[in-house]
């Protein structure tokens, strides 16, 4: 059992989910989550869960960081691009 505590920001009240339920549950950040109340009683639930390998080409081009990939191609570059260094022929 964790334990959580409300806390303000701004306007609004917010609950600190622990992050290895979050894990164990499939969300990170950026999940949109319905909330309902039932009495005493919250349900937290994602709204619209696509199954891993059910997405959109919309989605997943959503998902894409440009910069990251960008930073990837750079590290990966095998540097037949660049000017010469030495007297080296290519």
């Amino acid at each position: 059992m964790s334990l959580t505590r409300l806390r303000q920001q701004g306007g609004a009240v917010v609950l600190t989910i622990p992050s290895d339920i979050a894990a164990r549950a499939g969300w990170s950040v950026g999940t949109v989550l319905d909330v309902t109340a039932d009495g005493e009683a919250v349900s937290i639930r994602p709204t619209g869960r696509v199954a891993r390998g059910r997405k959109t080409l919309a989605q997943l081009l959503a998902g894409i960081d440009e910069c990251e990939i960008r930073d990837f191609n750079e590290a990966v570059s095998d540097g037949l691009n660049d000017t010469p260094q030495g007297r080296e022929s290519i």
